[in-house]
């Protein structure tokens, strides 16, 4: 690996998959699940093309920016405050996003394995492990990813073939049985994890060379199989009203789980595929919380992110009930990170269009001045 502070897309691409994968495969289906129920694959696939649309939105706004930092850029042709509302939002966000997924994974610790555990330590703990891997380099934290995704890319593959004998295809229909208003009900839910894929904005700058638009295709892809795949293994395995009651679904397929008659009770991989997810993910956003902000000194950024830590520690140390943060993840952060980054990709779309006409404007008045010149000489 070159030592330059730089990855390649494929790592990068590694990344998205184990981060913004972790609320594709675990965070999204308790609540697409009750809204779409049968039809959800058929939401999940509409989600998709959409997204697929939107990715030529992405291309275009990186072809305009090469590789700066996206919060330079709005910064040197926007303007310096507009580029600072725009790189403290977004650092808002991230760590927002973090917190959320911290208590997630707190919450399910407690109530699947740790029931006793004071959830204070495992605060501290978690927060501790991610700060030191934030604070280290993207090349740091491709390398972590790249050898905890492996397992979790095997244990995922194992879950899902070991349980073909309790599939039943069949309980996919009868399709559209109530309609289209189903399908688009749980539609913003899909949408709000695909669309986390706009990362790979705010981190060309630290990739080698340019990314092309099968690059932005294939994490598509890779998002929505990791949405796709847990959705029909639910709905096959305990039935779509069963599926929708559920708090983790996807945790629950592990549960029937067995080899032959004498192994069973394997459920605590998946111990490993959440913890390993929610440590890149946690970490991952809190290195972007830092990267938009676009801070030069070592230092400063260490106290930042020590800051940045201590506000997911002392929000985590708020007790909420199950139900009460199903219902702000449900109702506010799902629909609130999609709308976000929707509008973000369109104002740099409408920066980078708006930039570009003056240019040509300018460069035509100064052809015509030539030209003029010219003619009177």
């Amino acid at each position: 690996m070159r030592k330059n502070g730089k990855i390649s897309t494929v790592q990068l691409s590694l990344i998205i998959m184990t981060a913004v994968g972790l609320k594709n495969h675990v965070t999204i289906l308790p609540h697409l699940l009750p809204a779409a129920k049968r039809d959800g694959w058929i939401t999940v696939l509409i989600s998709f093309f959409l997204i697929l649309g939107w990715c030529v939105l992405l291309y275009y706004i990186h072809k305009a920016t090469a590789h700066e930092n996206i919060s330079k850029w709005v910064e040197m042709n926007v303007g310096k405050i507009p580029g600072k509302v725009f790189s403290i939002s977004l650092s808002s966000l991230f760590v927002i996003l973090a917190a959320v997924s911290l208590k997630e994974m707190v919450v399910w610790t407690k109530v699947s394995y740790l029931p006793i555990t004071p959830p204070i330590i495992e605060i501290i703990l978690f927060t501790g492990l991610c700060f030191f891997l934030a604070n280290t380099n993207i090349q740091t934290i491709a390398i972590v990813n790249t050898f905890v995704l492996t397992a979790v890319i095997v244990f995922g593959l194992f879950v899902a073939f070991t349980n073909i004998q309790f599939k039943d295809y069949s309980l996919l229909r009868p399709v559209l049985e109530h309609g289209w208003k189903p399908v688009f009900s749980g539609i913003i839910y899909p949408l709000s994890g695909l669309i986390e894929m706009i990362v790979l904005l705010f981190m060309q700058q630290k990739i080698h060379g340019p990314l092309r638009f099968k690059v932005f295709a294939f994490n598509a892809l890779i998002l929505t199989l990791l949405i796709l795949g847990p959705l029909i293994g639910s709905i096959t395995e305990f039935g779509p009203k069963e599926a929708a009651r559920q708090k983790y679904p996807a945790f629950e397929q592990w549960g029937l789980v067995t080899l032959g008659r004498f192994i069973e009770h394997v459920d605590f991989l998946s111990i490993y595929q959440w913890l390993t997810g929610a440590f890149v993910r946690v970490s991952f956003l809190l290195f972007l919380a830092l990267e938009v902000l676009s801070i030069k000194k070592k230092r400063n950024k260490t106290i930042l992110l020590l800051i940045f830590s201590l506000i997911l520690i002392i929000s985590n140390l708020y007790r909420i009930s199950d139900i009460n943060l199903y219902f702000i993840i449900k109702t506010f952060v799902m629909p609130g990170t999609f709308y976000y980054f929707f509008t973000v990709s369109i104002l740099l779309s409408l920066f980078i269009f708006f930039k570009n006409r003056r240019k040509r404007r300018t460069t035509s008045d100064v052809q015509q001045k030539e030209e003029a010149t010219v003619q009177s000489d």
